[in-house]
């Protein structure tokens, strides 16, 4: 569904995903492509396969009439083979008995579903590859970038802007190799004809199945699921969780692009403030992040719907087919604004080694006690980093001085005192302290 309240999230040229027309010609083809592969394993005749094919790319099913039809009848399938049928009982009035030989509307409905999810998954992992390939580009320029590494939303220690960019490509690519493994369960045939058992088919039903398959590009699931959905359901969780991940990292990069913070900005055309020419707003970031704003509950939706009666469902299975196709829009929509949020990532390193230097060496208070500890112990170390902490910010000075002036005034001259002095200075060296990190993060890489 078009609006305008939606559309200004989405790219500028979005691919058309599950649109009315897709929908249609997908049942067109499923009816079209089960009677040939009927024909394949002799259930009907050749001729009677080609008849229905060419009505199938004869007959245009008017939208308004189509859901007309529906709304009356309750089965979509009703209203998609009455058309066929016309046109068969006045071109080909032999094979309309023939057609939809099998299958209920439900099979229809899940194998074109199937089909359409098929190419958004193509559309959201061609987006998720190109997202991960720029998170890999800047993980690698900015391995040994130190930036401040932030617990409970305060800072904590030193770290890489590398290895935070590293850190998520590596999540992301393992969801999406997740979602692959999801797909090849959940992207199957549905072919259980009117209760599930295949009974029009017979023994003809595996090759049919199989036959229809291969033509659709589809897996095979060897059985009917018209109320078994765990599979498909799995898949929808995936792109759910997925979602999750984008949101998380277009909140990073929006909290990191305010201006106290500074540390990173999109690269933005023109004025993003109708009221406010100065606002760089982080656009893409507000667009991944509205745009996951809902996955949760449609989630939620079509966990919901799982519990379907006995062998069709009344209402859950209609719920879920109806609520699937936002799921994936707002995933590949949010998905390609970060992918462009991160073409174009301006990284601020002087402001970030800026906001570590205004913390005067607080953050590298876990280090100094481990400095400390063997000419203190760790309590007493502990204790004292403490309370220096205290003093750097509150006087603005350096915390790795202080300790260093109170080992001098406070401790006896020896190698002891000289070993922590010259750790408190190691520890204090932005290089040495990013180095675990930069390791970390080349590590990634190489994976």
């Amino acid at each position: 569904m078009s609006s305008l309240m939606h559309d200004y999230l989405t790219p500028e040229t979005p691919r058309p995903l599950f649109s009315d027309a897709q929908w249609l010609e997908a049942m067109l083809t499923f009816e079209s492509q089960l009677a040939q592969a009927e024909a394949e394993c002799s259930v009907i005749s050749q001729d009677a396969a080609d008849a229905i094919s060419r009505a199938c790319e004869c007959v245009t099913i008017d939208r308004d009439t189509f859901v007309r039809q529906a709304r009356q009848s309750g089965a979509i399938g009703v209203a998609l083979v009455r058309p066929l049928q016309q046109w068969l009982s006045s071109h080909a009035p032999d094979a309309a008995q023939w057609l939809h030989w099998g299958s209920t509307t439900q099979d229809v409905v899940d194998t074109a579903n199937a089909m359409l999810t098929q190419e958004a998954l193509k559309d959201l992992q061609a987006s998720l590859g190109g997202l991960c390939a720029q998170l890999e580009r800047l993980a690698n320029e900015h391995a040994d970038t130190p930036t401040m590494a932030r617990t409970l939303m305060q800072p904590a220690q030193v770290t890489s802007f590398g290895l935070k960019c590293a850190q998520m490509a590596r999540a992301l690519v393992w969801q999406s190799e997740q979602l692959k493994s999801a797909a090849q369960s959940a992207l199957v045939v549905q072919l259980g004809g009117a209760v599930g058992n295949r009974a029009s088919l017979g023994d003809k039903a595996l090759p049919v199945e199989k036959a229809l398959a291969r033509r659709l590009q589809l897996g095979v699931s060897g059985s009917g699921w018209h109320t078994q959905r765990a599979p498909w359901m799995r898949l929808g969780m995936e792109v759910a969780v997925l979602c999750g991940s984008f949101a998380k990292l277009a909140k990073d990069w929006a909290l990191l692009s305010q201006f106290e913070v500074g540390e990173i900005s999109e690269s933005t055309h023109g004025s993003t403030s109708s009221a406010m020419p100065h606002k760089r707003n982080p656009v893409h970031c507000m667009q991944a992040i509205a745009l996951t704003q809902a996955v949760p509950q449609m989630a939620a939706t079509l966990l919901s719907c799982m519990p379907q009666a006995h062998e069709r469902a009344l209402g859950e299975w209609q719920a879920e087919v109806a609520q699937w196709p936002a799921l994936w829009r707002h995933a590949i929509a949010a998905c390609s604004a970060l992918e462009q949020a991160a073409e174009g990532l301006q990284v601020h390193e002087s402001r970030m080694k800026a906001n570590i230097d205004a913390l005067r060496q607080v953050i590298f208070s876990e280090s100094f006690v481990q400095a400390l500890a063997p000419l203190l112990g760790q309590v007493k170390a502990s204790e004292l980093v403490s309370v220096q902490s205290e003093r750097a910010l509150t006087e603005s000075r350096p915390l790795g001085l202080l300790l260093q002036q109170w080992l001098e005034h406070s401790v006896e001259s020896g190698a002891p005192r000289h070993q922590a002095y010259e750790m408190i200075s190691s520890v204090a060296d932005l290089d040495n302290a990013v180095a675990a990190s930069a390791h970390e993060c080349r590590k990634l890489m190489e994976e």
